[in-house]
């Protein structure tokens, strides 16, 4: 076990937040006129100056050193961006033209069932002699299927259309900024897929052909209700284009759309699932993590391999990895070094909604609600002047669950308030009724996760009747969840439509949320300087002075 005064030590702090800040910069301003060769040496010079001052103790000393380490990364940052993506700062003057283009698809977005058109993302391969700028810029194309086979990332395209910059219109704002944020600057419209140039990789054909393979398990014993084998296929595979927009719109409102999302709650209860798996069949505890990140790996890749189940995984790796190693676990130390890898491979995931929300989220759950916890569940005493000798089950039953209760409610609370400003920001809601709906919903849903992976497990083996059963098991209580949420919405007061009264207000609000969290840590949550509270006053002064109605 560490120690209290390491248990929230994470060193690579000092490394991701001036990336963070560089990244952050690069999307703002351009390169220098003399290009980037001056930042580079700048960054050397910086470099070399924090490797002399490390081995020294002097406070002054130790301040320059950390102010040389931080500029170098935050330079290097600014530099890594520009280099990935650079077309970012660029943005295009040329008229809308009609052009005939070779493209790389890497994204589709899910369409309805039967519709003709079809959208994604890309990266242009080759264009015409008058397009000799278009290659190598990534697009999003809106298209007219006109091929036998559906469009599959991976696969290369001849696409002809109307290559145009972002629309600029209000009503597109919020998409246009999410792709914006990828560095995506360029729309194909009006747009007819020719004919396929090349199929995808042969990975890729096995993820797809898995993913329809397990969709099949899940939908036994529930064809003749698509309602229920939509939300299930969105829990468990997080197949959100299936839900019908008033089902998404309900768990949106309350803000327990995250169930849908193959993130933290997923991966998580999936790998625990595995281990468990791998620990009852008296497999050795190596072995079983190496087994337990490897199957985890394949249900990550065959959901899609999204951003946000391949930050949990990340973090689920250092987790079990220093478990397996038998070395301390240090929750915060391993939500940075996930982060950091994840800036370090995709720099422009900083500036997706998902990154920002989910790692907020855990932020708060692993520096506030883990302490808050603590304390809470220690001055649970219900039956404080009865001897424990003296109690029977009916005591022991609600100590334990009182004991339960208070560890959720102080890690929703946490988790609502570090939401709240990412909410407001991305999705123009403020949900008070999230903190209440997620203490019933995120065990429920974890349930139907269990529900979901043994029936996958079940089908895989062949036991289809085995399958069925729990297949049903898990629509019983995602029917339950659904209830919920839709009477949940109809309350007055679990919900509003409210927006930050400037739009550099909501980054600005969810930075302060990370500082006081990580401050509130760094001071244990002294009450000298405020305990728990100063979180919830800022939350207040947000709503109270920055946030308005409609």
């Amino acid at each position: 076990m560490p120690s209290p005064s390491s248990h929230l030590r994470a060193p690579l702090l000092w490394l991701l937040l001036p990336l963070a800040a560089g990244f952050a910069a690069a999307k703002h301003w351009p390169l220098p006129a003399a290009g980037p060769g001056v930042l580079v040496v700048a960054a050397a010079i910086l470099a070399l100056v924090a490797l002399v001052l490390a081995p020294r103790t002097a406070r002054l000393a130790h301040a320059a050193w950390a102010a040389a380490l931080t500029g170098t990364v935050g330079l290097a940052g600014f530099v890594m961006l520009h280099a990935r993506d650079p077309f970012r700062q660029e943005r295009s003057q040329r008229p809308p033209r009609e052009a005939t283009i070779q493209v790389e698809v890497t994204r589709i977005f899910p369409a309805a069932p039967n519709s003709r058109g079809i959208s994604g993302l890309g990266r242009i391969i080759a264009a015409g002699r008058n397009d000799s700028d278009l290659p190598g810029r990534s697009i999003q194309f809106s298209a007219i299927r006109k091929v036998s086979v559906p469009p599959r990332p991976g696969a290369r395209y001849i696409m002809q259309g109307v290559v145009q910059p972002l629309s600029t219109e209000p009503s597109n704002a919020g998409f246009n900024d999410y792709l914006d944020n990828l560095g995506v600057h360029l729309q194909l419209a009006r747009t007819v897929i020719r004919r396929e140039v090349s199929p995808p990789p042969r990975m890729e054909r096995l993820r797809l052909s898995a993913r329809e393979r397990l969709e099949r398990i899940l939908r036994r014993g529930l064809n003749h209700h698509p309602q229920i084998a939509s939300l299930y296929l969105a829990v468990v595979l997080g197949e959100k284009a299936m839900l019908a927009s008033d089902q998404q719109d309900a768990f949106m409102r309350i803000g327990t759309f995250h169930i849908f999302s193959v993130s933290g709650l997923h991966v998580g209860v999936i790998a625990l699932a595995i281990y468990c798996v791998f620990s009852l069949s008296r497999v050795p505890r190596r072995p079983t993590t190496i087994l337990t990140l490897v199957v985890l790996w394949l249900y990550v890749e065959i959901t899609g391999g999204g951003a946000p189940s391949l930050r949990s995984y990340l973090m689920i790796f250092f987790v079990l990895g220093a478990h397996a190693l038998r070395l301390p676990v240090n929750y915060l130390a391993a939500l940075t070094a996930a982060a950091l890898v994840t800036l370090l491979l995709d720099p422009p995931q900083l500036f997706s909604t998902g990154f920002q929300m989910s790692y907020l989220v855990m932020l708060a759950l692993m520096t506030m609600g883990n302490p808050l916890s603590e304390k809470w569940v220690a001055a649970w005493h219900p039956f404080a002047f009865l001897p424990r000798a003296n109690w029977r089950w009916r005591h022991h039953a609600v100590d334990h669950f009182g004991r339960k209760l208070l560890a959720a409610l102080a890690g929703c609370v946490a988790a609502f308030l570090a939401s709240t400003p990412a909410g407001i920001a991305c999705f123009q809601l403020f949900s008070p009724g999230s903190l209440a709906a997620n203490l019933l919903v995120i065990p429920a849903a974890s349930l139907a996760l269990i529900s979901g992976f043994v029936s996958l497990l079940a089908g895989l083996a062949g036991l289809g009747p085995l399958s069925t059963l729990f297949n049903a098991a898990a629509a019983l209580i995602l029917l339950a969840i659904d209830w919920v949420i839709r009477m949940g919405t109809r309350l007055p007061g679990t919900w509003f439509a409210v927006h930050f009264r400037a739009d550099w207000l909501g980054p600005a609000a969810m930075v302060a949320m990370a500082a006081v969290l990580l401050a509130g840590a760094a001071g244990r949550w002294s009450p000298r300087w405020g305990g728990y509270w100063p979180p919830v006053v800022l939350l207040a002064v947000l709503l109270i002075f920055l946030v308005k109605l409609g």
